[in-house]
């Protein structure tokens, strides 16, 4: 959006929310857990990785292929592990994103003790379809890319594959919760910015109804 933070006003947006990176936690929780499009979708697609990775289980057990029930625990906990290594790479496609949509200023933050991590873009003004681009960016390009690369996984690794498939998604939680928040201000204009000096993120909106 070619629009500067202090044209906002001017250009008629109004201050609807102000989120401090600090609470960023409590934010997600409010806009997760909540009935909507995408807080649904997102249980529904974890849920849905956990039942595949059951029934593929259950499947290779009963036609008795040469796998035990530890082996594939083994193997799908290999996946939640090496799904924490994705996190500068998720943040990463983010970043891209983010330049993508026109944001020359974009760093990075982190709350180790909350498992919070962050990609900021300072003082870029993004509308509602940029966000939504930026948000969904590290959700579906690595669920694309494990999904694509699992049939070529030999030794029962599929369930390594799976398990950082379900666990990535798992932490895509707060991506969902931006999701979210726009949908359900989806009667306003919403345009967002950071402010990383103070840390501090700004949604701005006004009414789409004239």
């Amino acid at each position: 959006m070619n629009l500067s933070p202090e044209e906002l006003e001017s250009n008629g947006y109004k201050l609807i929310e102000t989120l401090e990176h600090k609470e960023l936690v409590p934010f997600v929780k409010r806009y997760l857990y909540r009935y909507g499009f995408w807080p649904l979708g997102y249980l529904a697609f974890l849920l849905l990785m956990l039942l595949t990775i059951g029934a593929l289980a259950g499947y290779m057990i009963a036609m008795k292929q040469s796998i035990h029930f530890q082996d594939i625990l083994g193997k799908t906990f290999i996946g939640f592990a090496l799904s924490f290594l994705l996190i500068p790479l998720h943040e990463y496609i983010h970043a891209i994103a983010y330049r993508v949509c026109g944001a020359r200023e974009v760093s990075y933050d982190a709350d180790l003790k909350k498992m919070v991590f962050m990609a900021i873009a300072h003082r870029f003004v993004a509308g509602a379809k940029e966000f939504r681009v930026v948000a969904i960016a590290p959700f579906a390009a690595i669920s694309i890319l494990a999904f694509a690369v699992t049939p070529f996984l030999g030794g029962h690794y599929i369930f390594t594959a799976m398990g950082l498939i379900f666990m990535h998604a798992a932490f895509c939680g707060g991506d969902f919760a931006m999701l979210s928040y726009l949908d359900l201000h989806k009667d306003k204009e919403v345009v967002t910015w950071d402010d990383n000096e103070n840390k501090v993120t700004y949604f701005y909106g006004k009414s789409t109804t004239g």
